[in-house]
């Protein structure tokens, strides 16, 4: 019997289980690599990220680093290196000038002004800022101090200081030629005026600050601050100001030497910067009736009480002037009260009272004024020494050959001039106020009094250089801040 044999038909689906597997395996291996890819570019991202954090920090602790050297108050004070790095409080760092703070690891070179070798950082900014003063025409280069004693600094280069412009700026400041930046001026100083950048007239100047900070593994950051000086911005509109309440039976007072041929009140800028101001300034009319009434008669000397306007004596008549000011009104009690703690805070010494010459700090002197806050009376015999701003939180006693270059602010009620001698001079501005203050916070105004002896000393003189000097920088403010593309 013959065999029969069975022909089964392959099935069409046979080995798409195979196919399914490997296509599987396939898709989970590009899974895999492409999570792995992705891993890696996070990781790399996020080490960029980190390099990039620590570069722009670094370059910032440059920045601070310099803001924080520009305050008189500060130990690392610029103005304290031999010969000083900066130029004295009043007077202005030049276009062209350049002072650079350089930061090297050991063993490394750091010299921003080398152009042409990149391995020493250069200062390639400067010349986009700077083109009618490239290169610059003074350079100098101070070392930079240790943040923390014993702790190395932050990895930036190099910090810049310099005077600034509106090229410099990009900015026109005094919207003289709005939208055409081809006009920006590039000779002239930018001031600061306490509240705006300006190239008109003002007391201080604004600072650019510029830091590269550079890392092992090449991240680079260059950062730049503009900055201008806040002051403790005391409003002086007349050579002597008795300032009290004006009240009938207690007024302020003013008694002169009588005929002494050398005191004078004077109002005429000594310093030839500015117009004359008042010689005397009172607050009120009852306090213009006394002071005005004890300076024309019998007095045979009320010429030498001179200042604006012209007439003799030269006496404000109320209301006061009272320039707007934003940190002091010093015709109101409780904005001086609010006032006292700022200055305090700000001085370089502070004392507690009664006190003499002996107790002035000898460090004073005119390239290095200071703030000296007396909480208590002051005596003063032939002292000439006295160069800032001296806050008397009590009376002022001083003989006729003692004096003082600044601003003296006396709030205990009465400044006295006592004994024979002479040739002493108060140079800027002088305030004689008797702030009243409670425990409760309240304050008000009593008798303001000031008392010459024969022959009196030189007297006060107006000088606007004076009062500027003597009021310092108590901070560096940030008007600007940005970030420079740095090759």
């Amino acid at each position: 019997m013959a065999k029969r044999f069975k022909i089964r038909r392959k099935r069409e689906e046979s080995g798409v289980a195979l196919l399914l597997a490997i296509f599987v395996l396939l898709l989970v291996a590009v899974v895999g690599i492409a999570m792995m890819a992705a891993s890696g570019t996070e990781t790399s991202l996020a080490s960029n990220y980190r390099s990039s954090t620590a570069a722009y920090y670094a370059a910032m602790s440059g920045l601070e680093e310099a803001r924080g050297r520009l305050l008189p108050k500060n130990a690392n004070y610029l103005g304290n290196l031999s010969p000083p790095a900066i130029p004295p409080i009043g007077t202005s760092l030049p276009l062209g000038s350049a002072i650079y703070i350089t930061n090297p690891l050991p063993g490394e070179t750091v010299d921003p002004t080398n152009l042409g070798n990149p391995a020493t950082f250069p200062d390639t900014e400067w010349a986009t800022e700077f083109p009618n003063f490239n290169p610059a025409s003074s350079v100098r280069i101070v070392n930079s101090v240790a943040s923390f004693g014993g702790e190395p600094n932050a990895l930036y280069k190099w910090v810049r200081i310099n005077a600034v412009d509106e090229l410099a700026l990009l900015v026109d400041v005094n919207n003289s030629n709005p939208g055409d930046y081809s006009a920006l001026n590039k000779f002239q100083i930018v001031r600061f005026d306490g509240t705006n950048l300006t190239r008109g007239p003002a007391s201080y100047q604004a600072l650019g600050i510029t830091a590269l900070a550079a890392l092992p593994d090449g991240s680079r950051k260059l950062l730049q601050y503009v900055v201008g000086p806040i002051t403790l911005q005391i409003p002086v509109t007349s050579a002597l100001t008795l300032s009290g309440p004006g009240t009938t039976g207690n007024v302020a007072a003013f008694n002169p030497p009588a005929n002494a041929t050398s005191f004078y009140v004077n109002g005429s800028d000594q310093c030839s910067v500015k117009l004359p101001i008042p010689a005397v300034g009172v607050t009120n009319d009852d306090d213009y009736t006394s002071v005005n009434g004890s300076l024309s008669t019998p007095s045979p000397n009320a010429n030498h009480y001179t200042g604006a306007g012209g007439y003799i004596p030269n006496v404000t008549q109320s209301p006061y002037p009272v320039p707007a000011n934003p940190t002091v009104n010093m015709t109101d009690p409780i904005s001086l009260s609010n006032f006292l703690p700022i200055v305090q805070n700000a001085a370089d010494v502070v004392l507690n009272g009664p006190r003499t010459e002996a107790d002035m700090p000898s460090a004073m002197s005119p390239s290095n004024p200071m703030t000296v806050y007396v909480n208590g009376d002051l005596s003063l015999t032939s002292f000439n020494n006295g160069y800032g701003l001296l806050v008397v939180r009590g009376n002022l006693t001083y003989t006729g050959d003692s004096g003082w270059k600044g601003i003296v602010i006396v709030l205990g009620g009465t400044m006295q001039e006592v004994g024979s001698l002479d040739g002493g001079e108060f140079d800027g501005a002088v305030y004689v106020l008797d702030l009243i203050t409670t425990a409760g916070g309240g304050a008000s105004l009593g008798l303001p009094t000031y008392i010459v002896s024969h022959p009196g000393g030189a007297g006060i003189h107006y000088n606007s250089c004076w009062v500027t000097t003597a009021q310092k920088p108590i901070s560096y403010k940030v008007l600007a801040f940005r970030e420079i593309p740095y090759p």
